[in-house]
């Protein structure tokens, strides 16, 4: 057989070919006391039909011979996703640590270099597993994170459809609360600002926010929305077509803090007070917003210690073996209650 066409059989190829789950194919592979005899007889023999050629050096990893973690995280131009980052970055490091890892970190700043460079080091086995912050497994080239046959956790983003264990908040629950707290004191109209349209928390938290109105109101007819971005300026800009409205609402409910810290400042600068003219609550948990006249009302979702449990699990998949299901562990994020919430001014 061909060196290239050795070169372009994968895992998943494998995979598909003898009827199992990449993770399977990787523990025959590498842990063959995990798998039943029959199935992994099935993957060798595949395995030769189709002249994948594993690395050894897999093997080392059952033998504590490889003890690296990665950790890929995001780059963007935002204070928000800078910190989220970096609270998430400490997280791991402590838990790593503590496991008796060490941990390589690599931002996405140029991304088809780095993730050039990350699979390169998976696949050299240079890593024992990858932990994966605000990013969809990489591919390039024919190679994908996946198929490397490695362990990868996703830390905020729901990828168990792809097959990966995945360590989230609570965006779209917490949403839910903050209508149902609102809806308590009396608000019936909502704001809400969403995010980019391709963002996975944004979709999450607008879930929860459509689904709580739904419930309590029958509707969500009363429910504004606007699309903004992650950064303060397009708070601001929110603010701006809030104020433009006719019928304005009683309470607003920011996707992001930064964003809810620029809607703040236009409305207040316009005249209006916080809660007394509306009501303001936000989900990420910034230390910021502890700050602000008044301070905001938010849930945190505590990235610090999420990134903790990812590195957990990562290091569980790797002694243990992935599990046949990809696994969804979600955190509750804790409500930090500040002064912008309130009940609604009477109207004449």
């Amino acid at each position: 057989m061909s060196d290239t066409k050795q070169k372009s059989v994968s895992l998943h190829d494998v995979a598909e070919a003898a009827g199992v789950s990449v993770s399977t194919v990787s523990r025959a592979l590498a842990f063959s006391d995990r798998i039943n005899a029959k199935t992994r007889a099935r993957i060798l023999e595949t395995v030769q039909e189709l002249g994948y050629h594993p690395n050894i050096a897999a093997r080392n990893l059952r033998l504590g011979q490889q003890k690296t973690i990665l950790a890929v995280m995001p780059h963007h131009k935002g204070t928000q996703i800078t910190t989220v980052a970096n609270d998430a970055q400490l997280g791991i490091e402590q838990a790593v640590r503590e496991l008796g890892y060490t941990l390589s970190v690599v931002n996405m700043r140029d991304s088809e270099r780095v993730a050039g460079h990350v699979l390169d080091l998976v696949y050299g086995r240079q890593v024992s597993g990858t932990i994966i912050l605000a990013e969809n497994p990489m591919e390039l080239n024919g190679r994908g994170l996946i198929d490397a046959g490695l362990p990868v956790v996703s830390l905020t983003e729901d990828l168990t459809h792809l097959g990966i264990s995945s360590v989230v908040s609570s965006d779209r629950q917490s949403m839910m609360e903050a209508v149902e707290m609102l809806a308590g004191l009396g608000h019936e109209r909502i704001f809400f600002i969403s995010g980019p349209q391709g963002s996975y928390h944004s979709r999450q938290r607008e879930a929860g926010v459509r689904s709580a109105m739904i419930r309590l109101f029958g509707s969500d007819e009363n429910l504004v929305k606007y699309r903004a971005d992650f950064d303060v300026e397009s708070g601001c800009a929110a603010a701006r077509e809030f104020l433009s409205l006719d019928h304005r609402p009683t309470a607003v409910i920011s996707w992001a803090d930064e964003v809810a810290m620029g809607f703040q400042s236009v409305v207040q600068e316009a005249g209006l007070k916080i809660p007394d003219d509306v009501s303001l609550v936000s989900f990420d948990g910034l230390c910021a917003l502890r700050y602000t006249q008044p301070p905001i009302t938010t849930f945190d979702q505590n990235v610090r210690e999420l990134g903790a449990h990812a590195a957990r699990l990562l290091v569980d998949l790797i002694d243990n073996g992935s599990p046949q299901e990809a696994q969804l562990i979600e955190y509750p994020a804790k409500m930090f209650a500040g002064r912008s919430v309130g009940a609604p001014a009477k109207r004449d």
